[in-house]
């Protein structure tokens, strides 16, 4: 049995093992494209000649078994276009008609087990011509599929029947399938959150994906019946440089599809971290001084994506005004001589505006921003925009006017991000701030960051917008009240817009994006306060959020330097607001109800020193201690009890420690020890959501032991707690107030009863196992961490706050990670006093403030490289 192909000839000898033949043709065609995609063969050309390959191998196998009668071998959907991808599945419809043929069914049957047999991934539906017919009445990809069906082998006539069947005529009219096709691109983007920015996309299925182009490509074919997209240029639908972008960026999505395909060696359609940098390697894409090749690969990527999904934006909406909005009512609405809305669309009168009065490039979004009732721009007014947007130059800059309509967009108080989001995909923005065009796509390689940078910033801007909308004032009360009463939100959405503009040059991003905000803001002739301000925003954006999280903000010190920093009330807020808005646009689980506690915590503590410096107590824990005392009294316990404790506890704990957390623990330790505290006492185990939301926080009282720590460290991992932070503290009497400030896995602060009843019974019992101290962490390294280096850094420092030792630990993340530092503290004979918890991604910055078993700094060269030997040993790969 022979079948002629272009590439190579499939020849079965009947002689010879069939799977065998079949498996040394697949094989062989994976290696012939793989050659051919590393000696530069076009990627059209490779998935192509994979079509044909298998159309080869199909047909021959077809031939082989002598499949007789009304059955038609028919390629559907990416196939049924003849174009495959290396492990692209092979889309099937073996038609039939009304009667059965059990010798066909056997055969039929043999033919589907000898692909799968060979390794290909086979997608078939046996129908005859009835079901079929009914099936793509009721589901439009069942007939979206059969668009694009071609007849492979067997009876012609099935193949010709179902095709008239199904056509435009018979069903599913060009409306109704426009709907149904632009619904499903809508719950496609609502599963990606609606960005092609995420770190690891779907190079099919992510909006601005394959997917997109070929969406248009079926709304052509069906609704312009029998035409192509390329046809539809006559039809002035699409232009012809639309068409060229379009196929341009499709080719480069084919080339990494195709090898993501070989790198992962399966159906693999989306970058995972696993193979972004074999991919790239495999597209030529190499490191230099200021670029990894991988970002390099996926700037390229986003940017084509953005195209794709601004063109097919365009031509969508051009469609649905050619097959129903112009059949219906236009309601306009005129806005004046230039512009006008057309069923919420802003439209422009004359899109020649652009080009003759290229002011009108700004002013048209300064309008949507000022009418919230418009939804999106007029396909045509888009056009216009991107072909005039080459006009926003050097010289547009030097026009006063122009300068100050750009400013004038920035001071409304935006009510929805609709404007800055369509001022930025517009390419103005770029071309107006050409800084931002070198952010535009920018990605880090890493896991903190879950976007572009010019994607977060946008999502930062729009959590901004967001702080003003009712439904902030329950979720971000502190962030609502500060943006309500901003009379200059210019100042806060240009901090927000240069935050991260320096990134990806070399250098400090904080330092060059404050001197190009300075710079902007001088030139755009912005009083002197009011451009420190915006420059002093970029500069020190970072400023809270690492006070926040490394440092003891309970401590009066803290919050005294911190307030010198910062110098004014107003100063704090913007910051505030920045910090929140910065968090939550970097990760979708980076902002969590501890990060929520702690900011918030900061900001009003330190506004309360900034606006009663004077009277402001910088050793206020004798009132704490008081305030305390007085709530243990009103609810029943003796004075002789509390000071029976109390005489051991020195100002430290008082100092660190809040009234009511103070009162808690006395509470907890009264109800269950009493007056007589000793070795036999029972350990104390208390578990409390935190007063400010903040997270759950876990007490232990108990006798301090050498392994203690290294035990509750490890009991939390077992139970899936990420621990934030600890304040760890030891009375004179040699028992300990350890306090844990833990989430659950999700990041939730949350834990049922009975899960907070299985937690204190493993404490207890693991504590009175101590020696049984190395308990088994069960949970895995997430997939995506495994592929990151991160060299572990140990940074000793004398603690500013405190007479103890400052150590600052970066390394990669992992399960029980706090466990294993315990077990190095333990070996090393250095006693834990605080600690900070940061998870960024991948790797951890940890600060701990330790001392040595004395209580005394670690001062000694030789005990800090015990630690630090005894670190790595725990941490190192």
């Amino acid at each position: 049995m022979i079948h002629n192909n272009n590439d190579f000839t499939f020849t079965i000898d009947l002689q010879l093992d069939v799977l065998g033949q079949l498996r040394k043709f697949e094989s062989t065609s994976k290696r012939r494209l793989a050659d051919g995609f590393e000696q530069g063969r076009t990627v059209r050309e490779l998935v192509i000649a994979r079509a044909r390959h298998i159309d080869s191998l199909l047909i021959g196998l077809w031939q082989y078994l002598q499949i007789q009668g009304a059955v038609s071998l028919i390629a559907v959907g990416g196939y049924g276009r003849g174009e495959l991808h290396p492990h692209s599945d092979i889309d099937l419809l073996l038609l039939t008609d009304k009667k059965s043929n059990p010798e066909n069914d056997e055969k039929l049957s043999i033919f589907i087990t000898h692909l799968w047999d060979i390794g290909l991934i086979v997608g078939h539906a046996t129908r005859n011509i009835k079901q079929c017919f009914e099936l793509a009445k009721q589901d439009v990809s069942v007939v979206t599929n059969l668009m694009e069906s071609r007849l492979l082998a067997g009876c012609p006539d099935n193949f010709s029947k179902i095709t008239d069947l199904t056509a435009p005529k018979k069903m599913w009219s060009a409306k109704k399938f426009f709907e149904a096709k632009t619904e499903e691109r809508k719950q496609r983007y609502d599963k990606f959150n609606g960005s092609s920015y995420d770190l690891e996309p779907n190079v099919k299925s992510s909006p601005g994906g394959l997917r997109d182009i070929q969406l248009i490509a079926w709304i052509a074919q069906r609704c312009y019946y029998p035409q192509s997209v390329f046809e539809l240029i006559t039809q002035k639908v699409i232009t012809k440089k639309e068409y060229y972008t379009l196929m341009r960026c499709q080719l480069f999505l084919w080339r990494i599809r195709f090898a993501l395909h070989m790198t992962s060696d399966k159906a693999e359609d989306r970058l995972l971290f696993d193979y972004q940098k074999k991919t790239a390697e495999l597209m030529g894409y190499q490191d230099s001084d200021d670029m990894l090749g991988v970002e390099k690969m996926m700037k390229r990527y986003y940017r084509s994506v953005q195209v794709v999904r601004n063109i097919s934006s365009i031509l969508l909406q051009s469609l649905e005004y050619n097959l129903i909005e112009n059949k219906t009512k236009k309601v306009i609405q005129p806005i004046d001589n230039d512009f006008q809305i057309i069923n919420q669309r802003i439209d422009a009168i004359d899109p020649r505006i652009f080009s003759a009065k290229p002011f009108n490039l700004l002013r048209v979004f300064r309008l949507i921003a000022e009418n919230p009732e418009i939804k999106g721009i007029s396909a045509e007014t888009h056009r216009a925009i991107r072909a005039a947007r080459n006009k926003v130059g050097s010289n547009f800059l030097k026009s006063a006017e122009n300068r100050n309509s750009f400013i004038q967009f920035w001071q409304i108080k935006h009510s929805t991000p609709r404007a800055i989001f369509s001022l930025k995909r517009s390419g103005v923005l770029s071309n107006y701030l050409p800084a931002f065009q070198q952010i535009t796509g920018q990605m880090q390689y890493d896991m903190f960051h879950s976007y572009t940078v010019d994607e977060h910033t946008l999502f930062l801007l729009k959590n901004l917008i967001e702080f003003s909308n009712e439904q902030a004032k329950t979720d971000y009360p502190l962030c609502h009240e500060i943006m309500e009463r901003q009379n200059k939100p210019e100042l806060i959405y240009l901090a927000g817009l240069f935050h991260d503009i320096g990134k990806g040059r070399g250098g400090d991003h904080s330092e060059i994006g404050a001197i190009e905000a300075l710079e902007f803001c001088q030139q755009h002739d912005f009083s002197p306060q009011d451009a420190e301000t915006v420059s002093w925003l970029v500069a020190n954006h970072l400023l809270m959020s690492l006070t926040a999280q490394k440092r003891d903000t309970s401590d009066p010190l803290v919050i005294k330097n911190f307030a010198s920093l910062v110098q004014t009330p107003e100063k704090l807020e913007l910051l505030y607001l920045l910090t929140v808005a910065d968090i939550r646009a970097t990760s979708r689980s980076l902002w969590n109800s501890w990060k929520d506690s702690l900011l918030k915590e900061l900001a009003i503590t330190t506004l309360a020193y900034l606006k009663n410096e004077q009277s402001y107590h910088l050793e206020p824990w004798e009132d704490t201690k008081q305030t305390a005392l007085n709530v243990l009294l009103e609810q029943g316990y003796s004075e002789e009890w509390i000071d029976y404790y109390w005489q051991h506890l020195k100002a430290p704990y008082f100092l660190k420690n809040p009234a009511d957390t103070i009162a808690w623990h006395n509470q907890c330790i009264l109800k269950q020890v009493g007056i007589t505290p000793s070795s036999e006492s029972p350990s104390v185990i208390a578990i409390r959501k935190r007063v400010d939301g903040g997270g759950i926080e876990i007490f232990v009282y108990s006798r301090d032991v050498e392994d203690l720590f290294a035990s509750l460290a490890s009991t939390f991992a077992q139970h899936g707690l990420n621990v934030q932070g600890a304040s760890i503290y030891t009375d004179d009497n040699g028992f300990c107030y350890d306090s844990f400030f833990t989430l659950s896995e999700s990041g939730k602060p949350k834990m049922s009863q009975r899960n907070q009843q299985r937690l204190k019974d493993s404490i207890r019992e693991n504590i009175s196992q101590l020696e049984s101290k190395n308990l088994p962490i069960q949970k895995r390294m997430a997939r995506q961490i495994k592929h990151f280096k991160v060299n572990t850094e140990i940074v000793f420092s004398k603690d500013e706050y405190s007479p103890y030792t400052r150590l600052d630990i970066v390394a990669k993340d992992r399960p029980g990670l706090l466990s294993l530092l315990a077990e190095a503290f333990k070996s090393s004979d250095i006693r834990l006093h605080d600690a900070r918890i940061t998870t960024l991604g991948e790797k951890v910055e940890d600060t701990f403030i330790i001392s040595d078993r004395d209580n005394s700094p670690v001062n000694n060269s030789d005990a800090q490289d015990r630690l630090t030997k005894a670190i790595r040993l725990e941490l190192d790969d």
